[in-house]
């Protein structure tokens, strides 16, 4: 009787294990699957992320460039507009020569008084052009800087998520191995108990004794 319970108990716990697999196979594959499709996802998000930021902290790299050269442009045009003016002021003083008394030359003096307050203006402005061009590219520098940093940051990000493979990590087989290894109980389980089952039952043998006093073989009479 202990035997038959026992094999009951196997087949039962056998069939539970693989219905328990069959589940976990359709749900974890499936999960597994949904995983790796993300993670692959992922990776290529963040690749062409730090490309991405790559090229733009290339582009600051080329406005920082250009900002250079134009500050250079802007405070060179000033420094000639200063010697423009230190120029037009002496012609200014210039005309104001007097001839016998009179100074013909004098409304051209005014007009070169007039120029020389001109290319003072112009020479102010572009020194404000070349200062504003000097800030501008320190904040190009910064932003290309912490662009560059940032490109770095998302190849080390990339690179921590799929262990520098580029690829998304094989958890279907996995998975699959796993399955397969706690179908080995159930199985066994299934099997040993239906042997155990078929099995033809171990007849008993009981022995009864009778224990009497020897008869002597003779009848009551004599």
């Amino acid at each position: 009787m202990r035997r038959r319970a026992l094999g009951w108990g196997l087949v039962v716990y056998g069939i539970a294990g693989l219905i328990l697999i069959v589940a976990g196979a359709v749900a974890g594959l499936d999960v597994a699957a949904r995983i790796e499709r993300l993670a692959a996802d992922a990776d290529g998000t963040l690749a062409a992320a730090a490309r991405t930021t790559d090229a733009a902290a290339a582009s600051f790299a080329n406005v920082d460039a250009s900002l250079s050269e134009a500050q250079a442009s802007a405070v060179a045009a000033a420094a000639l507009s200063r010697d423009a003016s230190g120029t037009l002021r002496s012609l200014a003083l210039a005309m104001e020569l007097s001839f016998f008394g009179s100074q013909p030359l004098l409304p051209m003096s005014d007009e070169f008084n007039a120029s020389a307050d001109q290319a003072d203006a112009l020479a102010e402005t572009l020194a404000t052009v070349g200062g504003s061009l000097g800030d501008t590219r320190t904040d190009v520098v910064r932003v290309g800087t912490e662009l560059d940093l940032l490109a770095d940051q998302l190849e080390l990000l990339r690179g921590s998520s799929d262990g520098g493979t580029g690829a998304a990590p094989p958890l279907r087989p996995f998975i699959g191995l796993l399955l397969a290894w706690l179908a080995v109980p159930a199985v066994g389980g299934l099997i040993v108990g239906l042997a155990m089952l078929r099995a033809p039952a171990t007849p008993v043998r009981v022995v009864e004794e009778r224990l009497s006093p020897p008869t002597s073989g003779r009848d009551g009479g004599g």
